[in-house]
Order: structure tokens, then C-alpha cells, then sequence
């Protein structure tokens, strides 16, 4: 009998633990949840309707120049792309950095829609707002799927795009939900899990240094940015009901369907890191192939966020491709050479 009680201590001590420390990192969490998104948004920030939420947007260069939007990644958010958008907007681009929700300071859908058809929407209703056409789209990571999606809705509205290490799920097996999917759909469960780690500020380097191989470009500051949207109200449950759309994705949209790739005419840049443990290099030459008119670009020593690790190789791989884009084909060669690898569709 007294092994059988050690036993249960045993099991029992560990269990109440991770109970209490998740416990208490939901209490935190909702104590330092307390931002008004309209009320902590960045100075110079706006916020403009977007199919069902009002988007934060942040803007560089002129407003009559070559509008670019740019996507972030999951926990990203539009401040990410600053040093980017002011480099790109000195030289006369219109930059337009957005939250995609439930990042950042965009307000959150009321019905809980985070499925990639619905992120591309709001994408779309941003531009209709801005009466924005002929724009040149770059996502990143998760973005890429919004990205993507918004590409192949209104394919004619973009004038080219720049995929950046996208995390996209092209033919997806079938769609097994299993048992972490399960356990993602309760609240009491998902809720204090990403409380103690997704929003917990104190783990947002680690979190970084996981998706990096330049973790010199991680300083205190480039930290400090994307843990400032954490403080937001509702941002824990919010990133609970958009991980149960993104873990559990059935795979319906378009940007799944390898075949619907065929449709993407316009010139696309494929920008990846070397070293992306995250979304291998081998998914950007998937990609790469499945585009009609695609060439990738692979920074050597540079991870899963190439414009964070490395902003100004990554600067100039974009700065190139524009150039190109805006040339006429004959002044194409006079273009400073980068590392390019133009697809093999026979392979």
C-alpha cells in the first residue's frame, strides 16, 4: 500500500505543478492584457477597414509611388518591416506594412475567422479602402498562405509578389484533427498553454532564437518590438482561436491546391534563408517550380526571418528584383547580380 501511495505522488506532484504554473501564467497573462489596441498603436500608425476588422497599417515613402504590402509571419507584426519599408521608401516606394489578426493591433474578427479564405479577404478589403491596384505583395512565414491566397483571388489587382520563407500547405494529406487538435479546441486547455508560452513575453527571444541562425540581429531592441503588441487586451485568446484554425486547416483553399499555382502569372520573387530549419529551402524550389514565372533567391547564413537577420542582404535581394521588374528586358543585364537560382520545372 505505501508503494502504492508513493506511486501516485509521484504522478500526482508533476501534474499539480504544470497545473499551477500554467494557472498562474493565464493570471498574468490576463493582468498584463489590458492596451486598448486604438489607444497603444504605434505614432503615424492608422487604422482602416478591411472586409470585418479594422487593420492597423503602418506607411513609408510617397504616397503616389509603387505601392508594396507586406505580410507578416505568425507573432509578427507591421513594425517588423520598418527597416525595410523606410529603406524601400527613401527610394520612392509607397510601403504598407499591415496586421494580419490576431497579430498586432488589428482588431479581432467577431466570428473567430482566422482560415486562410478569410485572411485573404481582409487583405483585399484593405486595398479596396486604400483604392489600391497594381500592388506588389510580399508575405512572410505563415503570412504567406493570406499571401498566396489574395494572389490567386484577384490575381489581376498585382503587379508581381515576393514570397519570403513562406509556410504554406501545399496538398495537404487529409484532414486528421488527432489529439493535440482535440485538446486545441478547448479553451481550458489552449488558453493557459499560450499563456505560458506563445504571449509570454519573458520566452519571445527563445521563441526568436528557435526560428534564427543570426542570433546577432536579435538585440534587446529588435526583441522589444515584437513583444510590444502582447500587452493588448484579449491577445492570449485571440492566438488560442487562430492556432485551432491553423493546426486544424483542412486544406480547402486555393493556396493548397498545387495546381492552382498555374495561375500566378506575374513575375514572382522567391526569397529564402540558407538555413531555414523551419520551411526548408527545399519547399522555396517546390515552390519556385510550381510558379510560371518565379526565380529564388537564397541568402546564405540566414534562418527562418531573412529581413530581421539579415535586413541589409535582404534589402538589397528585394531592391534587385524591383529593379528588374521595372526595367525594360533589354537593361536586365546591367542589373548589380545576385544569388539567384532560376526553377527547374523538369525536375
Amino acid at each position: 500500500m505505501r508503494i502504492y501511495k508513493v506511486a501516485i505522488a509521484l504522478v500526482a506532484v508533476p501534474i499539480i505543478v504544470l497545473v499551477s504554473v500554467l494557472g498562474g501564467a493565464d493570471l498574468i497573462a490576463q493582468h498584463r492584457e489590458r492596451d486598448v489596441a486604438r489607444s497603444a498603436a504605434p505614432v503615424g500608425s492608422r487604422f482602416v477597414r478591411a472586409a470585418d476588422v479594422d487593420m492597423l497599417i503602418q506607411e513609408r515613402g510617397p504616397a503616389n509611388g509603387q505601392p508594396i504590402v507586406f505580410i507578416s509571419g505568425a507573432g509578427a507584426w507591421s513594425s517588423t518591416w520598418l527597416p525595410t519599408m523606410d529603406y524601400l521608401g527613401q527610394a520612392g516606394y509607397h510601403c504598407i506594412a499591415v496586421d494580419l489578426p490576431p497579430f498586432g493591433y488589428t482588431s479581432r474578427p467577431a466570428a473567430n475567422t482566422y482560415d486562410t479564405s478569410h485572411q485573404a479577404l481582409r487583405i483585399l478589403g484593405m486595398l479596396d479602402t486604400l483604392k489600391l491596384s497594381q500592388v506588389i505583395l510580399v508575405g512572410h512565414s505563415f503570412g504567406g498562405r493570406a499571401t498566396v491566397e489574395a494572389l490567386m483571388a484577384e490575381p489581376g489587382r498585382f503587379k508581381a509578389a515576393v514570397l519570403v520563407d513562406v509556410a504554406l500547405s501545399i496538398d495537404p494529406p487529409p484532414a486528421d484533427r488527432g489529439f493535440v487538435g482535440n485538446l486545441i479546441k478547448l479553451p481550458v486547455v489552449a488558453r493557459p498553454v499560450i499563456a505560458a508560452t506563445a504571449t509570454n513575453p519573458w520566452l519571445t527571444g527563445w521563441f526568436l532564437r528557435k526560428f534564427t541562425s543570426r542570433h546577432d540581429a536579435l538585440t534587446p531592441d529588435r526583441i522589444a518590438v515584437y513583444q510590444r503588441p502582447l500587452s493588448v487586451v484579449g491577445t492570449t485568446q485571440a492566438y488560442g482561436n487562430w492556432l485551432d484554425a491553423f493546426v486544424n486547416d483542412p486544406g480547402r483553399s486555393r493556396s493548397s491546391r498545387s495546381s492552382d499555382y498555374a495561375s500566378l502569372t506575374m513575375p514572382v520573387e522567391v526569397i529564402w534563408g540558407a538555413t531555414d530549419g523551419v520551411t526548408p529551402v527545399s519547399e522555396g524550389l517546390r515552390l519556385s517550380r510550381l510558379l510560371p514565372d518565379a526565380r529564388m533567391n537564397v541568402l546564405p547564413g540566414v534562418g527562418h526571418i531573412p529581413h530581421v537577420e539579415d535586413n541589409a542582404a535582404f534589402n538589397r535581394a528585394i531592391e534587385n528584383f524591383l529593379v528588374r521588374l521595372h526595367r525594360p528586358p533589354e537593361s536586365v543585364l546591367s542589373v548589380h547580380p545576385v544569388r539567384e537560382i532560376k526553377a527547374d520545372r523538369n525536375n
